[in-house]
């Protein structure tokens, strides 16, 4: 039994379902599915072991699941938690588990190719690096381990809508630490660009008060005296071995 597992809310367009599944994945996948097509629902509800439907963001219907199916939860000690349109391999998704637990890391991500979107250059691919010890790890492909998950859905508001939720993790878990959050460089995805997607209009307009996130987040960091944002440092590297 694996306890392994990968998380993502998802749409009508995505191909998760193709790039994520087959007969070599070492972790469960549960989906939560906040598109209206029941012809969609029931094809993704065939390849999954988990699937639910709801509407909202990704973060807002991970902390639903986690407050609904402790049981489910409580099954596993590695959560993967993806963006729908991440392109990603089994192969290198089995690997993000192994590397996390290898180096004890409290939270962790692929890094990005730059052939797709990138959001802060930190976590842009580092060709001979295996990892970059940091302080970031960025919302839309974050791995914690079960004490760094547990941490974060203590403070996490339902009112958050991804905008925030990278800043909240390291904080809740410890700003200062220099050897539990990295970005694997070992292991690749790409974050597509909006003009590469198969519909280019954007589903996060589909979430209300998609359009005042950063407001949303602002607030609430002032609130809990969480610094909305800081500065992103790299410790330390670790080489690829020849």
């Amino acid at each position: 039994m694996t306890t392994n597992f990968v998380f993502s809310s998802v749409g009508d367009n995505t191909n998760f379902d193709t790039l994520w599944i087959d007969s070599n994945m070492e972790y469960d996948i549960y989906i939560i599915y906040y598109g209206d097509n029941d012809e969609i629902f029931n094809k993704y509800k065939e390849k999954v072991k988990y699937i639910d439907r709801r509407k909202g963001s990704k973060f807002q219907n991970f902390k639903y699941f986690y407050d609904t199916q402790i049981d489910i939860i409580n099954k596993y000690k590695q959560f993967f938690i993806l963006d729908d349109d991440i392109i990603i391999s089994v192969n290198d998704i089995n690997n993000m588990f192994k590397i996390s637990i290898k180096y004890n890391l409290d939270i962790c991500q692929p890094s990005f190719l730059s052939t797709g979107k990138i959001s802060w250059d930190i976590t842009t691919h580092k060709k001979d690096m295996l990892l970059t010890y940091t302080n970031f790890v960025e919302v839309n492909t974050p791995l914690f381990n079960r004490n760094a998950l547990d941490n974060l859905m203590k403070v996490l508001d339902n009112s958050l809508i991804g905008w925030g939720i990278d800043y909240l993790s390291i904080w809740v878990n410890g700003v200062n630490k220099d050897k539990s959050y990295a970005i694997i460089h070992k292991i690749t995805c790409i974050n597509p660009r909006d003009i590469d997607k198969k519909s280019k209009k954007s589903e996060l307009g589909l979430i209300q008060n998609c359009h005042s996130r950063q407001q949303i987040w602002s607030n609430y960091a002032k609130k809990i005296n969480c610094p909305a944002d800081f500065e992103k440092i790299e410790y330390s590297n670790i080489k690829l071995s020849k």
